[in-house]
């Protein structure tokens, strides 16, 4: 299914183990707040737009038994990125619902909380991290019960998830749609390398004119109206920002090659601050080292990026062209 935005936009998951089962509820990701203009203006004209589709792997393995997940051969994550190590393990159950509205809605980040009816989780917070886990392993309390937890049903969809956080929701490296099936004998579940099931693409919107000269550079996000994805903007979601500087690449390559515009970057300033903030002066942008952001000296391409650190999807909520003058 395509879509209008990066699949799991901004999606959190919450744990309830008061109830007999581990249940699960999705929530809201932040809320909208009264922006006020005080600096340079960035519009919905000047915001990137994205399109998504998704194809979950579906792994069909035996129906009530317990089943080995083994997640050693994953090499690369969605992004086609270098995995960087699966810190937790998922597995979310979800009623009435196919494979394609699911996919289509990871694409947007849209969940209905009735739908996820199970929910179970297995960190691993020691180094080095195992590749191998059980499904009567995942919890935390009660565990998972595979006669019962874990059964062939036409009104069932078990969503796995490899994640590289243990903050709930955030840092799928790979994931796969888990069909157990009275008719089938497998009890290993090897994880399908994360880069593949993913396919997105960008579409830069108007440079965003900025003065050149400083010594400050505030900048103001508070006029827009929706996110990269075609979302309304939840301002309660930003809590970071990034100045890219790209010495040989133009803005067209940045498009054609948007996922990697953070590794791309030959300098790469960033911040953050309170989420829901709608402005924001560039000079406390910095390095790594601490080098500070000091205007726009250098020729090449200048970009700037909102981000969201509890979201769930790495790309920017809004991305726009710098156009110093």
């Amino acid at each position: 299914m395509t879509s209008t935005s990066p699949f799991l936009s901004c999606l959190r998951f919450a744990r309830r183990l008061a109830a007999p089962v581990l249940a699960a509820s999705l929530v809201a990701c932040g809320s909208s707040s009264n922006p006020t203009t005080t600096g340079t203006a960035m519009v919905d004209a000047n915001n990137y737009t994205a399109t998504s589709q998704l194809n979950i792997p579906v792994i069909p393995t035996a129906s009530g038994m317990d089943v080995t997940l083994d997640w050693s051969t994953i090499q690369k994550d969605l992004l086609c990125h270098p995995a960087t190590g699966i810190q937790s393990v998922t597995l979310a159950a979800f009623r009435n619902k196919t494979q394609a509205a699911l996919e289509a809605d990871l694409a947007v980040g849209v969940f209905n909380a009735n739908e996820v009816y199970k929910y179970f989780v297995q960190d691993f917070v020691t180094m080095p991290y195992p590749t191998t886990t059980m499904l009567s392993s995942l919890g935390p309390s009660p565990k998972l019960s595979p006669m019962t937890d874990y059964v062939e049903s036409s009104s069932t969809l078990y969503l796995l998830l490899f994640s590289n956080t243990t903050k709930l929701g955030q840092g799928a490296e790979s994931m796969a749609i888990l069909q157990p099936m009275a008719s089938n004998s497998a009890t290993t579940v090897s994880a399908p390398d994360g880069c593949g099931p993913l396919n997105f693409s960008a579409t830069l919107g108007t440079p965003m004119n900025i003065p050149k000269a400083g010594p400050s550079y505030p900048v103001d996000w508070g006029k827009l109206t929706k996110d990269g994805f075609g979302q309304p903007i939840q301002f309660g979601n930003i809590d970071g920002i990034e100045v890219g500087y790209y010495q040989s690449m133009s803005a067209s390559d940045l498009q054609t090659h948007f996922l990697d515009v953070e590794v791309n970057a030959d300098k790469l300033y960033q911040a953050t601050f309170s989420a829901g903030t709608t402005s924001f002066d560039l000079t406390g942008a910095k390095l790594t080292d601490g080098t500070v952001f000091s205007g726009f000296g250098d020729a090449g391409t200048y970009a700037m990026a909102l981000r969201c650190s509890t979201c769930s999807v790495p790309a920017p909520l809004a991305f726009t062209i710098l156009n110093p003058q």
